[in-house]
C-alpha cells in the first residue's frame, strides 16, 4: 500500500535523533507464524555416510554415521529502535477515530548506504519475552496494539546496528479484499481523513499531506478491477492510472475519490495480489 509519510507536515512517530541502543543480549525467540517472512534462515544440512552393506547372512545391524552442521545467517532482534509507548498511542487513536477502518503502520527506511532492509526482523519487547513482528518485504509493519507491553515501556527491536534505520508513518486500509464495495470506499476515506486528522498537531496541519482518493493497485498494467452486483458483471474497471505505494515502487492503480455515481451496494472482485492504497 502507498506510503503516507508524515513527512515534515506530521509528527513523525520515529524521532530520528534517538539513537539505536544495544541491549543485553535477549534469547531467539521461537519461531511463530507472524515472523517477518523476509528473514531467512538455513535449515541445517545432514550428511549420512552408511557402512557398506553386511551379507544378508550376517545377524549384525547396519551402522549409520551421521554428521550435523547447522548455520544462520539471520540475527535475532536485538537492538533498540526505539520506545513503542508513542507509537502504541498514535496507533490507538487512528484504529478508535477511524472505527478500525485504518490502521498504522512504519515504514523502516535504511539510513546508511550500506544498509538493507530485505532480511529486517522486528520485535515488541516489554517484560516478557520478545513478540515478533510480521514485515512486509518491502520493511512495512502495521504497529500492534499492546496495551499491556506500553504500560511496561516496552520498545521495538531490530535486527540491525545502532542508526541503520529511520522510520516514516504510514496509514492504511484495514478491510478484507472480499469486503469492498463503493459504499466501503466512501467510508474508509472518510474515516482516514478524519485519523490522519486527529493524529496531526493544529500547527503543523497547514502542511500535512491529506487523504484524497482510495486505490486498488497492481504491480504491472494489464489487470482490471470487476464492478459486480451479486452474481451479475455490471462493468470491468483498468488499473491502468500511474502511482507508486508504501515503499516508493511504482504502481499501476484504479482510483477512487469516494464521489462515484456507482449504487453503493455494487461490489469490487480484486485480481490475485491486488494492494489497496489511500492516496
Amino acid at each position: 500500500m502507498r506510503t503516507w509519510i508524515a513527512g515534515a507536515g506530521l509528527c513523525c512517530v520515529v524521532l530520528l535523533g534517538h539513537a539505536q541502543e544495544h541491549e543485553t543480549p535477549l534469547p531467539v525467540p521461537p519461531a511463530v507464524p507472524v515472523a517477518s517472512a523476509s528473514a531467512e534462515v538455513q535449515a541445517p544440512q545432514q550428511e549420512v555416510t552408511e557402512a557398506p552393506q553386511r551379507e544378508m547372512t550376517e545377524a549384525a545391524p547396519q551402522t549409520v554415521t551421521v554428521t550435523v552442521t547447522a548455520t544462520s545467517d539471520a540475527r535475532a532482534p536485538r537492538v533498540r529502535f526505539t520506545a513503542y509507548e508513542e507509537s502504541y498511542q498514535t496507533a490507538k487513536k487512528v484504529w478508535e477515530v477511524s472505527k478500525g477502518s485504518v490502521v498504522m503502520a512504519l515504514r523502516l527506511i535504511p539510513a546508511k548506504l550500506n544498509a538493507t532492509i530485505a532480511d529486517v526482523r522486528v520485535a515488541l519487547k516489554g517484560n516478557g519475552a520478545p513478540i515478533p513482528v510480521k514485515v512486509s518485504p518491502g520493511g512495512v509493519f502495521v504497529v500492534p496494539l499492546n496495551a499491556d507491553v506500553a504500560a511496561q515501556d516496552g520498545i521495538f527491536l531490530v535486527n540491525k546496528e545502532r542508526g541503520e534505520l529511520t522510520a516514516s508513518m504510514v496509514i492504511q486500509p484495514a478491510v478484507e479484499r472480499d469486503a469492498w464495495n463503493v459504499a466501503r470506499i466512501a467510508q474508509v476515506l472518510h474515516d482516514a481523513k478524519r485519523a490522519v486528522q486527529a493524529i496531526t498537531p493544529w500547527y503543523k496541519r497547514p502542511f500535512a499531506k491529506e487523504v484524497q482518493s482510495l486505490a486498488f493497485c497492481a504491480a504491472e498494467q494489464g489487470s482490471s478491477l470487476q464492478l459486480v452486483e451479486g452474481e451479475q458483471l455490471i462493468a470491468t474497471l483498468p488499473m491502468s492510472e500511474p502511482a507508486v505505494n508504501d515503499i516508493n515502487a511504482p504502481v499501476f492503480c484504479k482510483i477512487f475519490d469516494g464521489e462515484d455515481k456507482y449504487p453503493g451496494h455494487y461490489r469490487m472482485v480484486l485480481p490475485e495480489h491486488t494492494t489497496v492504497l489511500l492516496l
